[in-house]
């Protein structure tokens, strides 16, 4: 009933009960594969799903979308390795800081309200037990007031509790705690899947690299 748009933010397929959260910065500009030079690339958002996988399944020229599906199955399936793809999509979700069709990561294409409530969403309602966040560390850190507002999941964006190197990135994790009570990891990709070092499918050596490493880390650090 919160939502800045109804029924539901635009390109933010999300599970009613998600483990793991992906937070990138806006819908993008990349159209889909078969639909080069159309206007018209996406639709109004739909509500969350209980029990299906919400839908994944846009086929973008940068291969956004199955780096998303690929990391969030490989994170759901540290707890069980049988699980099928539409069942750890189920429990997955994506959300946006901005709606507009940005083809930058910048402060701009972000919107204040919609921070707010995203940060509300994850403190109050959704509960994850991981937050996955794309080329978002400086801006962040620049909106860390609208973030960390009265309701929201309190993360200081300054300071991140542990630091693990990917050649000369590196992933960010930090503890939080929502309103619940419910521990949960707030990792920082090393930086957006569509730049380098992450150019190309989700079959390149270093997403899959970046997967594994990922996982190591967190299990470092009890997630």
């Amino acid at each position: 009933m919160s939502t800045s748009e109804r029924p539901w933010p635009c390109v933010m397929p999300c599970s009613a009960a998600p483990e793991v959260v992906v937070i990138g910065i806006s819908p993008g500009n990349s159209p889909r594969k078969e639909d080069r030079g159309c206007e018209t690339r996406y639709t109004a958002g739909a509500p969350p799903t209980f029990g299906e996988p919400p839908d994944f399944g846009y086929p973008d020229t940068k291969h956004y979308w199955a780096k998303v599906r690929s990391l969030c199955c490989h994170l759901v399936r540290r707890a069980d390795r049988k699980m099928s793809e539409n069942d750890c999509i189920a429990l997955s979700s994506h959300l946006n800081l901005g709606t507009g069709q940005a083809g930058q990561a910048s402060m701009k294409d972000t919107d204040p309200p919609l921070i707010r409530w995203v940060s509300t969403l994850l403190n109050k309602f959704f509960q994850p037990h991981l937050i996955v966040l794309f080329g978002l560390n400086r801006i962040l850190r620049d909106r860390s007031v609208d973030w960390n507002h009265r309701d929201g999941l309190q993360v200081d964006w300054h300071q991140p509790h542990f630091f693990s190197r990917f050649d000369r990135y590196q992933f960010r994790l930090w503890n939080a705690d929502s309103a619940k009570g419910n521990r949960t990891g707030v990792l920082m990709w090393p930086n957006h899947p569509s730049r380098p070092p992450f150019a190309g499918s989700e079959k390149t050596a270093e997403w899959t690299r970046a997967l594994k490493e990922a996982s190591k880390f967190l299990k470092e650090h009890g997630f």
